[in-house]
């Protein structure tokens, strides 16, 4: 019953959400997608800023990759990449 209760209270909040909604002028339309824009786009900007490797991740500049066939890290310059491929030695990479 409780739950019945607090799905009639949440329809009843969007419909007049969307009442009002449909009541504002366009120019307040586009005012809202901008900022909802704005935001979107600062939130990606900011993820992608996340998915950047860390500093600790970097041996003497280089980035740490794992080898395709044994999953060990080793820096980007010692390893051996073979069709795209990266593998820790050239015996993995046969």
């Amino acid at each position: 019953m409780k739950t019945l209760v607090v799905l009639a209270v949440i329809c009843l909040i969007v419909y007049a959400v969307w009442n009002k909604w449909r009541k504002l002028p366009p120019q307040t339309k586009q005012l809202w997608g901008a900022i909802f824009g704005m935001a979107g786009a600062y939130r990606q900007m900011k993820k992608q800023r996340n998915d950047e490797p860390s500093p600790a991740s970097r041996s003497s500049g280089h980035l740490m990759i794992g080898c395709e066939q044994c999953g060990l890290h080793v820096p980007e310059n010692e390893g051996v990449r073979v069709l795209g491929h990266f593998y820790c030695c050239a015996e993995h990479a046969r």
